[in-house]
């Protein structure tokens, strides 16, 4: 009999209490089963099982997974099959929210997510002239006309854009988010290239002449600007079900300024470090952080004045049966479902509105 193909990937776990990187291969089956061998010594470590958390489009090099309480960082492809299915299956696209289509990045977001592309990165970014020069060549040209003269730079190098790097699903998901973009006029929002992604951005000779002491994120200075902020961190059950333009456009119609957005995986680690101030306050105190690590977020850095408390009373009290009934329009109160999965969280106390932001934007960039 001729034996099943599967895909196979590299992990790694790190094990705080030997304060090593433990290498593995993980095979995923087509009945959705995985197994778990050590790389070098090829023995065994988990058999082959089902784990209903651990799906293919979790398996992106840089992403993470939980198997049994144990979070393993996904290094890379194992193989060259998995290599030509892989590539095959997530193909990519970029959308540049323009800064002129801040008020509406929920909106556009929405749509691409309504549209099945799911989110593989998000980043505010204040693009400089070598990133026009790199996207240039990419864009469609029902998005970039003027682009495409280098006419229309100055809007982009003047404030903040968006980058949305998302996975088509479908074969029509694609072209399903550009009609609907067009539909609730908002094409001219945002510029699209198909098939690339952040990567485009990487090039040796862009001509950065950003300090390398700078945090970086997905290879962009911060857009933080620490000062009269608040941060609100969007939940994994977020990114999974879709949510994050929904909450997006509630968090800007609302009034507040988002002054930083990033996608990020939470190592086990930096989630404990970061939660240890609540651990007090949350009687699920494990399971909040594996939770955490159990795939994206989407941090924001929110600022105003008053922020803190403003903003925490828009995501409502942390209960989300309690919000319901006292806070009905609250963030928690329409997106949650229980204490653990209450779409966001939020800073608690005004003092560590800056502290969380930092810890975020700058400790954890600067890793």
């Amino acid at each position: 009999m001729e034996e099943e193909q599967h895909l196979s990937f590299f992990l790694e776990w790190y094990d705080p209490q030997s304060d090593q990187h433990k290498p593995y291969v993980l095979h995923y089956h087509s009945d959705s089963t995985i197994e778990l061998i050590e790389r070098y010594n090829k023995r065994v470590f988990l058999k082959r099982i089902r784990i209903p958390t651990v799906t293919l489009d979790d398996l992106v090099p840089g992403g993470s997974i939980t198997v049994y309480s144990r979070q393993l960082t996904v290094l890379d492809v194992a193989n060259e099959y998995t290599k030509q299915l892989v590539k095959k299956k997530a193909t990519k696209a970029l959308f540049v929210i323009r800064p002129k289509g801040y008020a509406h990045m929920g909106a556009i977001i929405k749509v691409l997510e309504q549209s099945g592309l799911v989110l593989l990165n998000a980043v505010m970014v204040q693009l400089q002239q070598y990133h026009m020069n790199a996207l240039r060549p990419h864009c469609l040209q029902t998005s970039s006309a003027t682009l495409r003269g280098g006419g229309d730079d100055a809007e982009f190098l003047r404030d903040v854009s968006v980058l949305v790097e998302v996975k088509l699903t479908t074969p029509n998901a694609f072209e399903d988010a550009l009609g609907k973009l067009d539909a609730a006029r908002l094409m001219g929002n945002v510029l699209i290239c198909e098939s690339v992604g952040l990567g485009i951005f990487s090039s040796p000779h862009s001509g950065s002449s950003v300090s390398s002491k700078q945090p970086m994120l997905s290879g962009f200075p911060t857009t933080a600007v620490f000062d009269n902020c608040t941060l609100c961190l969007l939940k994994p059950r977020m990114i999974r079900e879709g949510r994050v333009g929904d909450i997006l456009d509630e968090i800007v119609k609302a009034g507040f300024e988002i002054s930083a957005l990033t996608l990020l995986h939470l190592q086990i680690n930096d989630a404990d470090e970061f939660f240890r101030v609540y651990k007090g306050v949350l009687r699920q105190y494990h399971e909040v952080l594996k939770y955490m690590c159990s795939g994206p977020c989407v941090a924001l850095e929110i600022r105003g004045e008053d922020v803190v408390q403003r903003f925490r009373d828009f995501c409502g009290p942390f209960d989300v049966q309690i919000a319901q009934a006292l806070r009905p329009a609250s963030l928690r109160a329409k997106f949650g479902k229980s204490n653990l999965f209450n779409a966001v969280h939020c800073t608690d106390c005004p003092e560590d509105g800056v502290l969380e932001s930092q810890f975020i934007f700058h400790a954890l960039a600067s890793k």
